[in-house]
């Protein structure tokens, strides 16, 4: 049962913090869990988590105000969730910072397990993330109570490396394999067909370090070959299909194999028609089937009167199931049955398999500190302008956000649309392509009224312009005033019997623009702002190393936002201390 916690707002008659000396209760009054109670755990609004709990009489659930704090707090301290519970029973820091003057309170890790969970399973039904709103309540009473100017905002992204071994393509569908079998009773397992049963057994998990180079293809057939039996024997077994096991099997099948069909008359058409063959755009494989029909065996007695098992031999005629190639398999492929999801992505000559996470800050430098304004995490094969279009609209009319500092990444042609719109202005400190040549006219030399040519860089206005609403931009110049320009031989214009005519993208405009506007002294000082935002990552993300502690998309950003709030409490509990030290040194 859901009840609001209002007991830190009465206050105690007799606790140590009264027993305190005037020194030590002076050095409470600007401690950081004292910043934290007054600025994070009186502010957060318990009522939007009561949809997580029972609406009967029941017991009542423990304060939320409470639960979130300690989840940032956590991440604050970098605490297990062992750890946390001790500091939540004996810490004083941790007491002052949820509002208690004394002990006595009792909290099992267990229970921040079951919040964790209730968060996670109520933002997969309804869509809706609660301690992101915590998050945006945060930011915006951090911004008022503190008067900042977010106006200028500098964003950047990282990768956060999932907690998992990376496998390689035979360990991958060994280990779903062995989950599965292991999900099966003893004696289930001893009734497959032979040779699927040994694939039961730990020491088959790691075969890419224990088979030789010429072993490894046919171990991965036969390894598929049991994938695909599995999946048709169990499919309609309720009790087996239902288990993660079982899906995961289903998963590897999809995104590793395809389905070889039969091969009887396809042979012959294919050689007579080469038409056939697969083109861009085709219609992806029809999925898979079994490259082997396992029937029950016939029981056979050896020297020693036990039961053995055979196996019928590949029937020629059937379906069968083939590996795909390397490059044909998806980023968003499995990478361990462990955290499913967590993608790969190649950057560099750096390959990563986990997460990606975009965060922004206010880079004002009248400010009393920098505030944290957004944080998004999502798979890492995710796009830079995808991750910035969640923002758009939020940012400005919540925070008041005009210009925003990127990088080169987040040159998206539709998110660049949606901030104009916004009126946000991007600057970006690069852009990616290669730059148009030196010897060439930029189009930013010329006079333009949005996609509409005023005057070529020699003033000159075209007699004739055509805008397509696919963008395209083209129009024609006069010969009496090319022939004879200056500019003839490095103009963007060409040459025809009658006139001189241009075409290209509106965007080819937009871009020259934007690199004539980086190359402005003034524009060139403003950019280099967007330098911290670098610092900004590493305080957020990689001082407690590179890999996260948790597994699943929900689990990982409810993390990140945890750590956010608490940078932000870190940077105003600093202000707010340096402005006590101030005031002492001016008194």
């Amino acid at each position: 049962m859901f009840r609001e916690n209002h007991k830190h707002q009465q206050e105690t008659l007799f606790s140590p913090v009264k027993d305190l000396p005037a020194g030590p209760k002076k050095k409470l009054r600007n401690h950081w869990s004292t910043h934290f109670y007054e600025h994070i755990f009186t502010q957060i609004d318990e009522r939007t988590f009561g949809r997580l709990y029972h609406g009967g009489y029941s017991r009542p659930n423990k304060p939320v105000n409470e639960l979130v704090s300690l989840e940032i707090i956590k991440h604050l301290l970098g605490l297990s969730d062992e750890q946390l519970e001790h500091a939540y029973l004996f810490d004083f820091r941790v007491r002052n910072a949820l509002g208690k003057e004394t002990l006595g309170d009792n909290i099992c890790a267990k229970t921040f397990t079951n919040f964790r969970r209730r968060l996670m399973k109520f933002e997969e039904e309804t869509g809706r993330d609660l301690l992101h709103e915590v998050f945006k309540d945060h930011r915006s009473y951090l911004q008022e109570e503190f008067e900042i100017d977010a106006s200028t905002q500098r964003m950047d992204s990282t990768f956060i490396e999932a907690n998992i071994k990376q496998l390689s393509r035979i360990d991958l569908i060994a280990k779903v394999v062995y989950s599965f079998l292991d999900d099966l009773p003893d004696e289930i397992v001893q009734e497959l067909p032979a040779g699927m049963d040994k694939f039961a057994e730990t020491e088959n998990l790691e075969l890419s370090y224990e088979l030789e180079p010429g072993e490894v293809d046919s171990t991965m057939e036969t390894l598929v070959e049991h994938t695909a039996w599995l999946v048709e024997r169990f499919a309609d077994d309720q009790e087996y299909a239902e288990r993660v096991s079982f899906a995961h099997l289903q998963q590897i099948l999809d995104e590793q194999c395809y389905r070889i069909g039969e091969l009887e008359d396809d042979e012959l058409d294919s050689e007579e028609d080469t038409d056939d063959d697969d083109h861009p755009g085709d219609p992806p494989s029809p999925g898979w089937e079994p490259i082997r029909n396992f029937t029950s065996p016939e029981n056979e007695l050896d020297q020693t009167g036990a039961e053995t098992r055979q196996s019928e031999e590949i029937d020629s005629d059937q379906d069968r199931v083939g590996l795909k190639e390397p490059d044909e398999i998806s980023s968003n492929s499995m990478q361990n049955p462990h955290d499913v999801d967590a993608t790969y992505r190649r950057k560099g000559n750096e390959s990563h398999c986990g997460y990606k996470a975009n965060v922004a800050e206010t880079c004002d430098g009248d400010n009393p500190f920098r505030l944290i304004t957004t944080i998004r995490v999502d798979t890492n094969n995710t796009d830079d302008g995808d991750l910035l279009a969640e923002d758009v609209a939020e940012l400005p009319a919540e925070t008041g956000l005009t210009d925003l500092l990127v990088d080169g990444g987040y040159t998206h042609k539709e998110v660049e649309s949606c901030c104009d719109d916004h009126g946000i202005t991007q600057h970006f400190t690069g852009l990616t392509g290669q730059p148009p040549s030196e010897e060439k006219l930029s189009l930013a030399e010329a006079e333009w009224d949005g996609h509409r040519m005023v005057a070529c860089p020699a003033g000159h206005e075209p007699f004739e312009q055509r805008y397509m609403e696919s963008g395209r931009i083209s129009g024609r110049m006069d010969s009496e005033f090319c022939d004879v320009c200056p500019l003839q031989e490095s103009c963007f214009v060409t040459e025809k019997q009658q006139f001189y005519s241009y075409g290209f993208d509106e965007r080819s405009v937009k871009l020259a623009h934007r690199r004539k506007r980086m190359d402005d002294p003034a524009e060139e000082e403003f950019l280099n702002l967007r330098a911290g935002a670098e610092s900004l990552v590493n305080e957020v993300y990689h001082q407690d190393g590179e890999k996260t502690r948790f597994t699943g998309t929900i689990k990982v950003k409810n993390a990140s936002i945890a750590k956010a709030i608490g940078t932000n409490l870190k940077r105003a509990s600093r202000f707010l201390e340096s402005e006590a030290q101030r005031k002492q040194s001016a008194g």
